[in-house]
């Protein structure tokens, strides 16, 4: 699998993680509700940009790389 499409993957997954996580969140209202959110999705957001941001990075390089080797 390519790098662009490992990206396409993890935004779409990150993007139906939060849908679910927002219906989830219209039934789901007591404090361990707010504890899961806290422990394991507010910071996911800025976890996945910047695995998007590296991913990006490796892209770049590979594709220097292989232009190198022609």
């Amino acid at each position: 699998m390519s790098l662009s499409g490992s990206k396409g993957l993890l935004t779409d997954a990150t993007r139906q993680l939060q849908t679910r996580w927002t219906d989830t969140r219209n039934s789901w209202r007591d404090d361990k509700a707010v504890e899961f959110e806290n422990l394991y999705l507010t910071d996911l957001a800025a976890a996945v940009n910047s695995a998007l941001r590296v991913i990006d990075e490796l892209d770049k390089l590979l594709q220097k790389i292989h232009a190198d080797c022609e």
